[in-house]
């Protein structure tokens, strides 16, 4: 699934190390030490450059007319009722790609509200290129659209009041932060102070993100904040990923004793089980979610 380029080839990853500079002279006899240049396994972000043109391209479809904007909310948003009483469960994956609209309730227009895409597609471009980047298209494909369906079964099976209408990309951008999280914990030692800071970052941009979630229930009913979708797509993202993202192991490159490559010991072949026991899991969170909604 990786591919790893020369090192001149690509640019340089922000977790990977920089060449060290040549040995200052020493004493006679004084040992310098030694560091290697590592090279991770790269590929380009492909598939978070085609779902974020997936978004952009079903807002802009939406803007066309009142009636069409209209029309997909009801059709595809998440909506409790719809999708555990009347079977629609298509909605927990249409709604991932639709987001607030530009037209105001009666006449005019809301332009505010698509700040609702744009931060998704933002958050999704900065942090959705690093992920996929390192874990491979086919992983991170994975993880965006269980994690994401993750948010979406917990919006269905939990929301309160069962009338509401949920949508929007958020679910599955907290599933690449919860992800990459998870990814950068595992590899702490690996990258050294750059992924202490990456986790601190990650974590704050999920911290504050959740807490202003919650902040968001106790102002009106109108655009509040879906914290469970929030919730378990962060959930979602990070259990994927504790089982299916890569493992580095380093090993001396076999010309260049100077560089480290970093060799993925935990392909996505061996964990094609889990990903159906995490389907599964969600089929019986919705079970659990129809039963509570008396379906």
């Amino acid at each position: 699934m990786h591919n790893d380029p020369p090192p001149n080839a690509r640019p340089r990853h922000p977790l990977e190390r920089e060449p060290a500079p040549p040995p200052s002279p020493g004493a006679a006899g004084e040992k310098q030490p030694r560091r290697a240049t590592l090279h991770i396994p790269t590929v380009r972000p492909t598939v978070t450059y085609v779902i974020i043109a997936v978004n952009v391209a079903i807002f802009i479809l939406r803007t066309l007319s009142r009636q069409i904007d209209f029309d997909l909310l009801i059709w595809g948003a998440n909506q409790p009722i719809a999708v555990l009483q009347d079977g629609e469960a298509y909605r927990l994956f249409t709604s991932m790609f639709l987001h607030a609209s530009i037209y105001a309730p009666g006449e005019g227009f809301a332009f505010v509200n698509a700040l609702h895409l744009i931060f998704n597609m933002f958050i999704l471009y900065a942090e959705g290129s690093r992920t996929e980047s390192m874990f491979g298209h086919a992983r991170f494909a994975v993880i965006y659209l269980l994690g994401g369906l993750a948010g979406s079964v917990l919006s269905a099976s939990f929301n309160l009041p069962p009338e509401t209408y949920s949508l929007g990309a958020s679910g599955a951008v907290f599933a690449v932060l919860g992800a990459r999280l998870v990814f950068l914990y595992k590899h702490r030692k690996l990258f050294g102070a750059n992924g202490r800071a990456e986790i601190g970052r990650v974590t704050y941009l999920l911290g504050i993100n959740l807490v202003f979630g919650l902040v968001s229930t106790f102002g009106s009913a109108l655009g509040r904040i879906d914290n469970w979708a929030h919730l378990g797509g962060a959930l979602g993202g990070a259990a994927l990923a504790w089982a299916i993202a890569p493992f580095f192991v380093l090993r001396t490159h076999p010309d260049q004793p100077d560089h480290i490559l970093a060799e993925d010991v935990n392909p996505l072949r061996r964990h094609y089980r889990d990903i159906v026991l995490f389907a599964v899991a969600l089929m019986a969170i919705l079970i659990v979610g129809r039963l509570l909604t008396g379906g």
